[in-house]
Formats: structure tokens, sequence, C-alpha cells
């Protein structure tokens, strides 16, 4: 490693440009770190999103992906160049065999010329699991990224060398229930891309309404502030669920049909969450899943936005001091997510809202406390601790031939 840069090879079917995906727009970033620390960056990935809302940021090259005769596409993102296998759908569940061969032999090749000194993936399927075996039969070291609760077992890490996670939390998890000991070192967030320049503190925010992050109750809530404190607004992003859809389902379970709340202003996808953090007084991030950390909630404390989170997972983790945490019936945390609390136990949270809302003293307290936690999501330094834990798996080998 003294005679050239450590060489890193990022292999994953998933597009590390993916605006619904927390987990690629982490990677992505800690990537960015490493080429600022000196390390020789290679990707490899595939045009597959968590969600057809996600290609946002491929907006401008969309076009020209989708004509391309070439298998393997290029995309420029200074400092990175993803190589990504074209594929006919952008969802995971149907890429072909065909192109999962492509990507293979992509990767294969990438193997055998780049020559990594390590090779750093995340993922549990099928096609996952050669990329560590690959990379071991030419006594290539392996680590894996790991950033929700769905794994189980431990197959799908059988040919890593070391996990690397965001969250203690999650690495506590890990270790309790299958006996993995991730490194947990931090979550990655580019501060260019979040921190509004100033505050406006209008909306109670709510971002991705899908069933998992608590959508189903955040329409209920929704639905009686409009009735009781129609001064109160939402803005809704929707990264990667569809809020009007909830919205009638929900809505259907206790009275007329709604398409629209007078109180609820819907907001895109978008590259540049600057805007969105501006107009927010607040956020909710009631997730029923377990979330690993809460990248949401770094991002809102970043701009000092209190907030109101599920006391589950890495949330109570990321929260800290800078909001509140809540506890909902054991139902509420049963897939497919769609029990919603009594009125009665949603007051609890409404009651939390208005008060932000009304009472600045306990507002200024807790937006302060929300802006000391976001000093907390330094690059430099998380970007220090992966490169160190990088190199001591590199420096160690423990699969070297």
């Amino acid at each position: 490693m003294a005679d050239r840069k450590p060489r890193i090879l990022w292999a994953n079917p998933y597009c590390l440009l993916d605006l619904s995906s927390g987990a690629s727009m982490t990677v992505r970033e800690q990537l960015r770190q490493l080429h600022k620390l000196g390390w020789d960056v290679r990707v490899i990935g595939a045009t597959i999103f968590d969600s057809p809302r996600g290609i946002t940021r491929l907006a401008d090259h969309w076009e020209k992906i989708e004509q391309s005769k070439s298998k393997v596409v290029r995309v420029k993102d200074d400092p990175l160049v993803h190589n990504l296998i074209r594929t006919r759908s952008t969802q995971r569940a149907e890429m072909t065999a065909t192109e999962e061969a492509i990507w293979y032999q992509t990767y294969t090749k990438a193997l055998d010329q780049f020559k990594p000194d390590i090779v750093y993936y995340y993922g549990g399927r099928t096609l996952d699991l050669l990329i560590g075996d690959e990379a071991h039969a030419r006594g290539i070291p392996v680590a894996a990224y790991l950033a929700n609760g769905n794994f189980g077992g431990k197959r799908w890490c059988r040919d890593v060398d070391r996990v690397i996670t965001n969250a203690k939390a999650t690495a506590d998890y890990y270790k309790e229930k299958d006996g993995i000991d991730p490194i947990p070192v931090g979550v990655f967030i580019d501060p260019a891309r979040v921190i509004a320049p100033h505050q406006e503190r209008k909306n109670v925010l709510f971002i991705n309404p899908s069933l998992a992050k608590g959508a189903a109750l955040v329409v209920r809530i929704a639905m009686l502030l409009e009735e009781k404190r129609p001064d109160i607004t939402f803005e809704v992003v929707e990264s990667r669920g569809a809020w009007r859809g909830l919205l009638t389902q929900v809505s259907a379970q206790y009275g007329p049909t709604r398409k629209a709340l007078s109180n609820v202003t819907l907001t895109d996808n978008t590259n540049d969450m600057r805007p969105v953090y501006q107009r927010a007084r607040l956020l909710l991030a009631p997730s029923l899943w377990w979330e690993a950390y809460g990248r949401v909630i770094a991002e809102a404390h970043m701009n000092g936005i209190p907030t109101i989170a599920t006391n589950r997972g890495g949330l109570p983790e990321a929260t800290g001091k800078g909001g509140f945490l809540i506890d909902l019936p054991d139902a509420c945390y049963t897939p497919p997510y769609k029990e919603i609390p009594s009125d009665q136990r949603l007051l609890e949270i409404i009651n939390l809202i208005t008060r932000l809302h009304d009472d600045e003293d306990e507002f200024n307290r807790l937006q302060a406390q929300a802006k000391q936690a976001g000093t907390r999501h330094s690059l430099e330094e998380k970007g220090q601790r992966l490169h160190t834990a990088l190199t001591d798996i590199i420096e160690h080998r423990p699969h070297a031939t």
C-alpha cells in the first residue's frame, strides 16, 4: 500500500445515485470521503433503484441511458464514476438472468484488472453472495455494509471479513441476535445538500410516506389536526412512498374517502433537501419497522429541527436530546404496518405537535438541543473512522493466498 493508493471496489446491483435509498446515499458519501483520503475508488452497479422516484439525481442522464446500446453505461459523479449495468427495469426483482450474468462478468473482470485491496458491498440475494466468494477466491478481503434490521442468520456474511454499520444500536442488535460484531462508523451526510441557509420554521415535516415509516398514523394525525388546528401545516416528501393512495385507504376507515387534506402539501423526491428543511419546524419520524438509525433525523438535527420519533431500533440513538420518543401498541409494529392506534392514543403525539407549535420557549429549548445533536455528524471524523476500519481489514488480509 506504500507504493500506490489503496484500492476499493464497491460492487452491488443497486445504484448508489438512488435518492430513495438512505443506504445508497450513505455509501456514496463514504466513497467520496475515502477518495478525499487518498483511496482509488471503483464503482460497479446497475440501473436498479429502491423506488422509481429515486432516479431524480440521474434525471438529466436518464434518456441517454435508456437509448444507449451499451451493456454498461458510465455516469460521472465527481469524483466518482459509476459503471452501471443497463437493465430493462429499475426494480431488483425484475433483473433478468442475462443482466445478472453481465453484472457478474463485469465484476469479476474488475477484480482481475483493477486488483482492489478490498471489496465492499451490501445485500443478501443470491448474486450478492457471489461477491464475497469471488473476492476471497482471489485472496481479496471483503467488507459489507449493514443498514437495516432485516438480515437473519449468517449465510449472507459467510464470505465477509468484517461488517460495517451505521449505528451502535444496529451493531448491538446483530451481536445479540446472530453473534455478529459490526463496526459502527456513523451515518454519512453531505451538509451542503441538507443544511438550509436560513429557517422559516413553518411545517410539520414527514419524509417517505410508506406504511413501514408510519404513514398510516401520520395520515390520521393530519386528518385530526385539519379539523382541530388547521393552522398547523404538514409537508410530506414522497421520496419513496405515495401519500395520496394511503390517504384514500385510511380516510375511508373514518368516513368519506379523502383525496387531499387542506393542511398537507406534497413535495416530490428532490436532490436538494435544503428548501424542505428551510420550511420545517418539526420532523415526524414514527417508523414502525426496525430502523437502523434514522438518516432524516440526523439531517433535521443538522438544521436544528426537533423530532418526534418512535422508541424503536436506532431511532432513540439518533434522536438523543433533540426530540421526543413515543411508544405505540405492539400491534403497530407488525407487518404490513396498517394498524392505527386509537385517536386517544394519537392525542399524545398531537399534543407534542401543538406544544412545539405554540410554545416558543419550549420550541427554542428543543431547537438548541437538536442543533447540538447535529454537531455529531462530522464527515471528516466518520471518513477517518471508516478509513481506519478498512485499512485494518486490508492489513490483516485473513483470506490472502
